[in-house]
């Protein structure tokens, strides 16, 4: 079952509730931060697929535009399992769609959901790793770092409520998206602390880290014991 945590309360399963269940306001915003969350996988998978930048562009508004206009989103149920297979099955089923009627495709889609311009998309997808040519396995691993994004943005807002950002700063670069390039001699050396508490600090902050992760997890996922399957999952796709 997901978390009732306060401190996630607008991850996916949530935001889907919301969508489904809250008043017109609540669902706009809940549906903006599904589209916030879940754009940059959905475009680097259509241009892995094969679609130039500017039709993965439509791509990815138009899978957005079907999820709102025709009420996809209603469709989905926790507790069928993840949420990104949900999301992932019907971006497949939307491509062989469009690629069926491609000829009447009209470019721009009608409505701007996003504007992907603010997000630098191309940018971003120009630093994708080549060898993954795959565009499932492109999806699931932007999907994974933007799980790592964002229990690491979470860490850090623990830190900044427990007054320590400093030590944060010092030391986020062991955690999964850092890297970890420093010797734990040479940071004990500069923070004036032993190197044997430092380890210790070390420790506990990716403690503190895996339950973020955890927590995430547990917004897309029903089943605890697939919650572990899928974290698993993220610690393959990133290479962890």
């Amino acid at each position: 079952m997901a978390t009732s945590d306060p401190r996630f309360p607008t991850t996916s399963w949530t935001l889907v509730r919301k969508v489904q269940m809250g008043g017109e306001v609540e669902a706009r915003k809940a549906m903006g931060e599904i589209c916030r969350q879940y754009w940059y996988p959905i475009y680097a998978f259509t241009r892995r697929y094969g679609f130039p930048a500017a039709e993965a562009e439509d791509v990815t508004q138009d899978f957005f535009s079907a999820l709102i206009a025709r009420e996809t989103i209603q469709a989905a149920r926790e507790e069928k399992g993840r949420l990104r297979s949900f999301i992932l099955n019907m971006l497949r089923e939307m491509i062989a769609n469009r690629l069926r009627h491609r000829s009447a495709a009209k470019r721009g889609g009608g409505v701007m959901i996003l504007s992907l311009d603010q997000f630098k998309a191309e940018e971003r997808y120009a630093c994708e790793p080549a060898e993954i040519d795959d565009p499932a396995k492109l999806f699931d691993r932007a999907w994974a770092e933007r799980l790592l994004v964002e229990a690491t943005g979470r860490l850090r807002e623990d830190f900044v409520k427990a007054d320590n950002l400093a030590e944060f700063e010092h030391l986020c670069e062991f955690l999964p998206l850092g890297d970890n390039a420093t010797p734990y001699a040479e940071v004990s050396r500069k923070s004036g602390i032993a190197e044997s508490a430092l380890r210790l600090q070390i420790h506990r902050m990716r403690k503190r880290f895996a339950k973020h992760i955890e927590a995430e997890i547990a917004q897309t996922v029903a089943d605890p014991e697939e919650q572990k399957a899928e974290l698993a999952y993220l610690l393959e796709v990133m290479g962890r």
